[in-house]
């Protein structure tokens, strides 16, 4: 086909720039038909696709450069450019890359790795060493979070899979522990009565598994009681805050004191024999 195309062009009275032509139109076209294929990909993705969208987005880079590296070697055959000479030198040349690169090619591994594995994926909230928030992206090199103040962290992919990530988008519960310390002279049992009084208050709590109010330590100062509640992962931060001013709030009606650190300064004059 290719040879009929450079005869075409020949006979049309373009002669010797008939090769250098057709592979033109050969790379032209060969473009657009890689664009349209990664296209059309990316509409079928969007339609009906069980993959992360990371996933989604490595799949239809591969299948661009893949097709575009393809077309090149058509249009330098087209050339009579030896191809394996082309394909003996991007090899040499990768390597060289490779060598130049290798933090970068270690990220790129890490990320096909967090991908295929996928400990955690876009939508999920993380904490590791490098950073804590909403996992916005999954690239190839880097891993995008927005954080709860709403700035975004680029965390290199080695980073990740070579530390402990926690994920807490996985599991439908999540459990929130509060220590709440009360006073010596307090009653336990009155106390544990008015924690859970406050944490039945909040119907976003989850009644199973039960909440957990228990005395748990005996402090310098305090008798801490441990309070644990289960609730639904995006309720987390305002069960949190509001289960801690409701508890505080209730322990006040009634009269029972929850301590806190005090000073005692001492002035004592010495007097000196004169």
């Amino acid at each position: 086909m290719l040879d009929k195309l450079v005869n075409h062009l020949a006979d049309l009275g373009i002669g010797a720039l008939a090769p250098f032509v057709g592979a033109v139109l050969v790379f032209v076209i060969g473009f657009l038909l890689v664009k349209a294929i990664a296209k059309l990909l990316t509409k079928a993705f969007k339609k009906d696709s069980h993959l992360d969208p990371s996933v989604e987005k490595l799949i239809v880079t591969v299948i661009k450069v893949a097709g575009t590296f393809i077309v090149l070697l058509v249009c330098a055959e087209m050339l009579s450019i030896p191809t394996s000479s082309l394909v003996t030198l991007l090899g040499t040349f990768g390597l060289a890359l490779s060598l130049s690169v290798q933090s970068v090619v270690a990220n790129i591994a890490s990320g096909i790795f967090i991908m295929v594995s996928k400990p955690f994926l876009t939508g999920h909230w993380i904490a590791a060493p490098s950073g804590e928030g909403e996992v916005v992206q999954i690239g190839l090199t880097h891993t995008t979070l927005k954080t709860a103040t709403n700035q975004l962290i680029c965390i290199p992919n080695g980073n990740l899979a070579g530390e402990a990530v926690t994920n807490y988008s996985t599991e439908a519960t999540r459990r929130l522990d509060l220590t709440i310390p009360v006073s010596y002279d307090t009653d336990t049992t009155q106390a544990k009565k008015a924690i859970y009084n406050a944490i039945l208050d909040d119907e976003r709590i989850l009644k199973d598994p039960a909440p957990f109010v228990r005395v748990w330590n005996l402090n310098s100062s305090s008798v801490d009681i441990m309070v644990r509640v289960w609730t639904k992962p995006s309720d987390y931060w305002e069960i949190r805050s509001a289960l801690i001013e409701n508890i505080k709030n209730t322990l006040v009606k009634e009269n029972i004191t929850i301590p806190f650190n005090t000073i005692t300064v001492v002035n004592q004059n010495v007097s000196e024999d004169k």
